[in-house]
């Protein structure tokens, strides 16, 4: 039930998040066609006016259509190329060639820059030329064509994406980032109001990660019961103060182990950092609630997520300062096996508020395909005076942001198989 729970709630910030594009796109004129959770292919899907909405097969991401993302070109109008040459294959003698001269003219008028009801009457010629040479066609080409001229036509419309103001254009790409900032800090106002659940350490060890724990025997699920035969009588601190008062002499932990006391073999601690540790982590324990008021929560909403998106971004520094700040990334397997540990403790809500706001902040990285990518892209625009950036220059700069993209999900997936598995 738990991990249902934590798909259906990335689910519903993945909506959080095309919804602001969307609802943004419709409020500052720009046409969008489709309305998806999830990426394609569609598994189901119903229309309204000129939207199609429904869910997508692949449940890990979102999709909104807003068309003309990019200026239609000339050359674009090779979609038709194959339908062409199938025709004049097949064409009997002495009848007239439509699609070729149909697909001559829409591109002279997107080349001339022509009106959008120009460029869309081309468009609808050469859609009524395909569909007269019917018959002559392989089923597969015909549908092709014909799709590819349904979304060049689109692409041309009055109210296309690149036809708007730069300012119309950023404030639909930020609408997505914006709607999980705004989602994160009512999750986590809600999660400070009803109430945070509270915990202490045990004397039970949770993890073993350290050499002198693992040469001693110590083993996830022992109960530490006395230091150097001193009984710690169930108080984690003690243990603490036990070891730290060895000051590296040492060390003899007995612990309770499937119903028998077993001292383990002496190790030395190490110092780390001024501090003597084994090596292991307590597990923690329920220790009550602890709750906000409405305008108390909502403070501690709005510090904790100026903090969390603080550590986020030193964190991406890290990335590429240091040779250890890679280990902190996580993939989407991590991020839902640690969500789902949230939801048996309690902090699934803090757990969706951060996710929202690391949605956020990763979809502002400066590079396509992501939203920061195509702000940076219109902002250049906007340097150019209104001049576009080649389609050639996009696509070379989209491919470098999806090959960053893989990388961090590779590394993401490497930290998670690691962490799972152990050392």
């Amino acid at each position: 039930m738990s991990w249902f729970a934590v798909i259906i709630g990335l689910l519903l910030l993945i909506l959080v998040h095309e919804l602001g594009h969307f609802s943004v796109a419709r409020l500052v004129g720009a046409k969008a066609t489709r309305f998806l959770i999830g990426f394609p292919p569609v598994a189901v899907s119903f229309r309204r006016g000129e939207t199609e909405y429904g869910l997508g097969v692949i449940p890990l991401g979102g999709y909104v259509r807003i068309v003309g993302m990019n200026r239609p070109l000339p050359e674009d109008v090779i979609v038709c190329q194959d339908a062409i040459e199938e025709i004049e294959l097949r064409r009997p003698d002495g009848q007239r060639d439509l699609l070729g001269p149909a697909t001559a003219n829409l591109k002279s008028a997107i080349a001339a820059e022509a009106s959008p009801a120009e460029c869309q009457t081309a468009a609808d010629r050469a859609r009524l030329a395909l569909d007269a040479d019917q018959h002559l066609l392989h089923p597969k080409t015909y549908t092709e064509t014909r799709k590819n001229l349904e979304r060049l036509h689109d692409d041309l419309d009055r109210r296309a994406y690149w036809r708007l103001p730069v300012w119309k254009r950023i404030a639909i790409i930020l609408a997505g980032p914006g709607a999980n900032v705004i989602a994160a800090l009512v999750i986590l106002t809600i999660f400070f109001w009803s109430g945070v659940p509270l915990q202490k350490p045990s004397t039970d060890v949770a993890t073993v990660s350290g050499t002198p724990a693992m040469t001693a025997g110590l083993k996830p699920g022992d109960t530490i019961t006395a230091v150097n035969g001193k009984p710690v009588a169930g108080d984690w601190e003690q243990v603490g103060e036990q070891v730290q008062a060895s000051n590296g002499a040492p060390v003899t932990l007995t612990v309770a182990r499937d119903g028998t006391t077993q001292t383990l073999k002496a190790v030395r601690p190490e110092n780390v950092d001024g501090r003597w540790l084994i090596g292991f982590s307590f597990q923690q324990v329920p220790d009550g609630v602890r709750r906000e008021s409405l305008p108390g929560a909502a403070a501690e909403s709005a510090r904790w997520s100026w903090f969390v998106t603080k550590e986020s971004l030193t964190g991406l520094a890290r990335i590429v300062t240091t040779s250890e700040g890679h280990k902190q990334v996580s993939s989407i397997v991590g991020i839902t096996a640690t969500s789902e540990e949230s939801v048996k403790s309690g902090s699934f809500l803090w757990m969706m508020g951060v996710i929202s706001l690391a949605l956020a902040i990763f979809n502002l990285l400066p590079f396509l395909p992501l939203d920061g990518g195509h702000i940076m892209v219109a902002l250049a625009e906007k340097l150019r005076r209104g001049k576009p950036l080649s389609r050639v220059l996009i696509e070379r700069i989209s491919i470098v942001g999806i090959a960053l993209v893989l990388v961090l999900f590779v590394i993401g997936l490497n930290n998670d198989i690691s962490r799972f598995t152990g050392p």
